[in-house]
């Protein structure tokens, strides 16, 4: 028997308001294939089914058709579901029922037995396979209800505490049905040690300071599928413990990732191997001034089977330019313009200088007193002091005009 471990799905995310729609329907197409051809019995998706807690129409459609593919296409495949700290417990769970009928396992939010946390994986024959710890994202309320407060004062202390007490009550529970079988557990937290990226994902409880160690899961877990770190990576213990990472990318900071599934194997015994996604989309980040990045664009390379590439401009000038805002905006929208062409988008662009403007203070010497000076006096040092834009007799003229018919409008609503 065969286990597939996946998480942080975030269906219906964006990225800077561009849908990732697409890019997750062509992972399910893949999923879909490598579970024919890998022969998974079962599929264990450890949270973040959702980018948000209220899911578009739009984002549960998604979600109910990947199911429906998954499930008609492997008619004997088990799924198990977990949710995640992004996922919301009524959203997850208003379908669960139904989706039961279907051999879809949903395990959102605690509940007052860790019965229904444990799941058992059945062959053809009804035999009992393999048990699953389905365990949901722990949140702070639910932990307070499983901690006695006493005596802690440290309040990270005690969700960590919290966490671990939850699992142990999940293990000795399977422990006494003495099955022996193997055991998967569930889980989607932060353990310390790992690697990830604080601008594409948001931590758990407070941060990492509520982070656990690896250490807290039981022997009896032969074998630790978590999530929420997008970034796909094995975790110090005393057993098996992975991060599966996201299917895709959710983040320019997270280009560069290698995304994978892992496969679990427990016919003899546990062993587990990742299994690399295909990138369906590049992302990229170009660096450098504004001429500079106008190279370095046209000379990507971008698949024409690839989705759309999107590209992150940072341009970077050496000297101030008043102008640059406009330039880089008439680049994008007649770059954009030819997006059939280059199957490539920008979709975000920021810029800084190197030098800074000089303050007032920096344009006159030491023996001059700046409180005495007007605003035009000072304007107008400025535009003589230019030397990084040259500006034109006529247009230095056309600022001069618009400064003093903006100072005459400040001062005429001041004596209003």
């Amino acid at each position: 028997m065969k286990m597939l471990h996946t998480a942080d799905w975030h269906i219906g995310k964006k990225l800077y308001d561009f849908s990732l729609n697409e890019d997750f329907r062509q992972f399910i197409d893949w999923l879909n294939s490598t579970i024919s051809t890998q022969s998974i019995d079962v599929l264990l998706i450890a949270g973040d089914i959702f980018d948000t807690a209220y899911p578009s129409t739009s984002s549960q459609e998604v979600y109910f058709d990947c199911l429906a593919k998954l499930r008609s296409d492997n008619p004997t495949l088990q799924i198990i579901i977990t949710d995640g700290n992004h996922d919301s417990t009524s959203a997850l769970n208003a379908a669960k029922m139904y989706l039961k009928r279907d051999s879809i396992t949903v395990v959102s939010g605690l509940t007052n037995s860790v019965d229904d946390e444990i799941i058992y994986v059945k062959n053809e024959e009804g035999d009992i396979k393999a048990v699953v710890a389905a365990v949901p994202f722990l949140r702070d309320r639910d932990i307070r209800k499983v901690i006695d407060n006493t005596g802690i004062d440290d309040r990270y202390i005690a969700l960590k505490e919290g966490i671990k007490n939850h699992y142990d009550e999940v293990a000795n529970r399977i422990s006494s049905l003495a099955l022996n079988k193997p055991v998967i557990a569930m889980g989607h937290l932060y353990t310390h040690g790992v690697s990830s990226d604080p601008d594409s994902e948001r931590e758990i409880q407070m941060g990492h300071q509520a982070g656990v160690e690896g250490s807290i899961f039981s022997e009896v877990f032969d074998y630790v599928a978590l999530g929420h770190i997008h970034m796909a990576q094995a975790v110090k213990g005393n057993v098996p413990i992975y991060y599966s990472g996201s299917p895709i990318p959710l983040s320019f900071s997270e280009r560069k990732y290698k995304h994978t599934v892992r496969v679990i194997d427990i016919e003899k015994g546990v062993s587990s191997s990742a299994m690399e996604i295909p990138k369906f989309r590049i992302l990229k980040k170009i660096v450098g001034t504004l001429e500079e990045v106008k190279e370095k664009i046209e000379l990507l390379n971008v698949l024409s089977t690839q989705l759309t590439c999107l590209v992150e401009l940072e341009i970077v000038e050496p000297t101030y330019n008043p102008l640059l805002q406009g330039e880089i905006e008439a680049f994008k929208a007649e770059f954009n313009a030819r997006n059939q062409d280059t199957n490539t988008l920008i979709i975000k662009s920021r810029f800084s200088f190197d030098k800074s403007v000089e303050g007032a203070d920096e344009l006159y010497d030491e023996t001059v007193d700046i409180s005495e000076l007007t605003p035009l006096d000072i304007f107008t040092r400025r535009l003589d002091d230019e030397r990084t834009v040259n500006l034109e007799a006529g247009f230095k003229d056309q600022l001069m005009d618009a400064f003093k018919q903006l100072s005459e409008e400040v001062e005429t609503k001041e004596g209003e």
